[in-house]
């Protein structure tokens, strides 16, 4: 699915490993808060029941259903600010079934020459880290060669003076780059992510042109179901 947190997209979000440098002295205060913003409001558990609800009231096509677990693990090969990100089907399955896991990754977020990155990572044996989610402690034994630096596809987040209560983060399109379903070669691949207290929107597709936000339509919206 395109939507997918440029986490499916991007093995090939939630959202990685970054690597920590010194900040302009100017912006150091705005990055601070909004760093201990993004370490607050990430970690979770999430679903899209809600924006499948709206599109039935609505009566627009629905949503895939699908979850999302945004979890802090100590990493400290990786950073400071370490997140496992799993993504799974949001379907109710029979008692018993095991959940099916979408992607899974590492995110991070950290300060990288004056501004606020993630670096994504994938896993380069996924089924060793599929309890990450409920046995973050796995990740005390991470190595750096365990994963993937998903290259040319970091987001660099920001807020706005007049919208404090959401950050944002958006990729280069023209340095993330991703085999394209459709065609079988390669495209760009934008990525846009908006982040409140409460909820996750992520949209992630080919990029369009001059770089146009993406139609509020093409987000999927996890709301938080559980967590801090």
């Amino acid at each position: 699915m395109a939507e997918r947190l440029a986490l499916t997209c991007l093995s090939g979000p939630a959202l990685a490993a970054v690597l920590l440098a010194a900040g302009c002295a100017s912006h150091a205060p705005r990055h601070d808060v909004e760093l201990a913003q993004i370490d607050e409001w990430l970690p979770g558990r999430y679903d899209n029941q809600a924006q499948i609800a709206a599109d039935g009231r609505a009566g627009r096509s629905p949503h895939e259903p699908l979850a999302l677990s945004v979890v802090p693990v100590d990493a400290l090969q990786m950073g400071h600010h370490v997140f496992y990100v799993e993504e799974s089907a949001g379907r109710i399955e029979a008692p018993g079934t095991p959940r099916l896991i979408l992607a899974e990754h590492l995110a991070a977020i950290d300060l990288v020459n004056g501004k606020i990155v993630a670096a994504l990572y994938s896993f380069t044996d996924p089924q060793r880290w599929r309890e990450g989610a409920s046995t973050p402690e796995l990740f005390s034994s991470l190595q750096p060669q365990d994963v993937k630096l998903m290259r040319g596809c970091g987001l660099t987040w920001s807020s706005e003076p007049d919208a404090p209560d959401k950050i944002t983060a958006t990729d280069d399109p023209s340095h993330c780059l991703t085999s394209s379903a459709a065609t079988g070669g390669v495209e760009s691949l934008a990525i846009h992510v908006e982040l409140t207290r409460d909820e996750i929107a992520v949209s992630a597709g080919p990029a369009g042109p001059g770089g146009a936000k993406p139609a509020a339509d093409s987000y999927t919206r996890f709301r938080r179901s559980g967590g801090p």
